[in-house]
């Protein structure tokens, strides 16, 4: 049963520990909107994710061999810049989707493999896959438990789904979840990116991904963390929201990169969840 959490839209769960929200998801699809500064926005994130998605690549490398001869099929879902698809070329066959027009097609002039469109329509009937990931992009989904089923009838068998998300039990996300008890919702609204045009629908934990990823056939294989801040680029970062002004992104930037050592030392508010289905 799920019930009203610290905001009208946020919804908590009274039985387990999965939070999500009835924000609407509406994806600029063509690229025509101003909300977020895509430009300040890659900026912000492309030192820590490049780095992420380094980290990540090499452990999928070691874990993942083709079912048959060749290399082992890769699919990046909501692949954004391509950072991963660059990441991962030398060791997959890797194809990216991506609804945004206007991101896919830059990307793409990279000569990255991107499709425009959504997760499963834009493949083929026929595609199967080794891998599918999910990088900051399964929290966005609506219905979870479709796009995991979805990934079940996509993959080869034994294949894996990589689902790398913020967390329910990190530290930023717990200390928004305080200041909103105390009154100061506002870095609750931004942990769920209320207000952009693809907000957080959901917020996971272990227990919460583990229950889903069942209902959907797949099993929890392993659970690592990422870090989820970078000094470098992080005014930019906060600054991709067009609402934010001048002074407070300077001012919350400060603080995060004074507080960056102690919180490197807390639980992390990316995680990786890594599933795979049946053989």
């Amino acid at each position: 049963m799920m019930r009203t959490g610290l905001a009208s839209w946020h919804r908590v769960c009274d039985h387990c520990s999965y939070e999500g929200s009835t924000l609407l998801v509406d994806i600029d699809v063509a690229g025509v909107r101003d909300v977020i500064d895509e430009a300040m926005r890659e900026e912000g994130l492309n030192d820590l994710r490049k780095r992420n998605f380094a980290t990540l690549e090499s452990d999928l490398a070691r874990r993942v061999t083709a079912a048959e001869e060749g290399r082992a099929r890769m699919l990046d879902v909501g692949c954004a810049h391509g950072w991963f698809l660059e990441a991962s070329h030398a060791d997959f066959d890797v194809i990216g989707i991506e609804p945004d027009v206007r991101v896919a097609d830059a990307a793409a002039a990279r000569g990255l493999a991107i499709r425009s469109g959504f997760f499963p329509e834009a493949l083929e009937a026929d595609e199967r896959f080794d891998v599918i990931v999910f990088n900051d992009v399964l929290e966005h989904i609506p219905d979870i438990g479709a796009a995991l089923r979805a990934c079940v009838e996509r993959l080869q068998p034994g294949g894996w789904v990589v689902v790398n998300s913020p967390a329910r039990t990190g530290v930023l996300y717990q200390l928004s979840v305080l200041m909103a008890r105390l009154g100061l919702p506002a870095s609750f609204d931004r942990m769920w990116q209320k207000g952009f045009p693809s907000p957080h629908v959901h917020y996971l934990d272990d227990v919460s991904i583990q229950a889903i990823a069942a209902h959907a056939g797949l099993t929890v294989a392993d659970v690592s963390t990422l870090p989820s801040l970078s000094t470098r680029g992080l005014y930019a970062r906060i600054r991709a929201d067009r609402n934010v002004s001048f002074a407070k992104a300077a001012g919350v930037a400060s603080v995060l990169t004074l507080a960056s050592p102690a919180l490197k030392m807390l639980p992390a508010d990316i995680k990786v969840w890594m599933l795979r289905a049946g053989t």
